[in-house]
């Protein structure tokens, strides 16, 4: 099995300013969906659960936007369908729903896959590049903006999933516990799907 650094090893390289923006989207994408229900309950109450999601996936990446502006280490991909954010050359991070399990929601095209397998290629810089996701836990029970969280992956095996920390303090994995290492496989397509830079995936949150 490879050997992957560990939650805290990524987020203190990401910096305090990246994982605190991070959150803080988390938080802000959290409020406009209580503000819109709030203010349409019968347009909220009529999305589909595909739309909500591309509605809230929408919200999140514009905040993110707004957030990492001008961070010096950050550099953002939008070229819409590709939305991708990469941290000093090696880090490159898609935002997307966390279920409560750890999973995440993608339809198995090959860029998809290419993505969550970890190309383990050298940067320019001599270091490994790695493939991140942020986003935010999703009760499907609530319907709820949850926990901002982080995680790494290597295809269909969880390698960590952790709380973005608060204001600066230092996260740690809270109680998802990896999924076990299985034979190569497509993630399981659950109720949306994402886009990638050919149009082949369409958005997830």
């Amino acid at each position: 099995m490879k050997s992957w650094p560990s939650s805290q090893a990524v987020l203190d390289d990401l910096g305090d300013k990246v994982v605190t923006a991070f959150r803080l989207a988390v938080a802000d994408t959290r409020t406009d969906l209580t503000t819109y229900r709030n203010a349409h309950p019968g347009w909220a109450a009529e999305h589909s659960k595909r739309g909500l999601a591309n509605w809230i996936h929408d919200r999140l990446w514009a905040h993110l936007l707004v957030r990492l502006d001008g961070l010096a280490n950050v550099s953002i991909v939008d070229r819409e369908p590709l939305r991708e954010i990469w941290v000093s050359n090696n880090y490159c991070v898609r935002a997307k729903r966390h279920h409560l399990d750890g999973a995440i929601s993608t339809y198995p095209t090959d860029t998809a896959l290419e993505f969550l397998a970890q190309p383990g290629q050298l940067t320019l810089d001599g270091l490994v590049e790695m493939h991140l996701v942020i986003g935010y836990e999703w009760d499907k029970e609530t319907n709820e903006v949850g926990r901002a969280v982080i995680s790494l992956r290597d295809s269909d095996y969880v390698v960590f999933v952790d709380e973005l920390p608060d204001d600066g303090e230092k996260g740690t994995a809270q109680g998802v516990t990896p999924l076990p290492p299985t034979e190569p496989a497509p993630p399981v397509v659950t109720d949306l799907t994402t886009d990638d830079k050919r149009g082949e995936e369409k958005r997830s949150e």
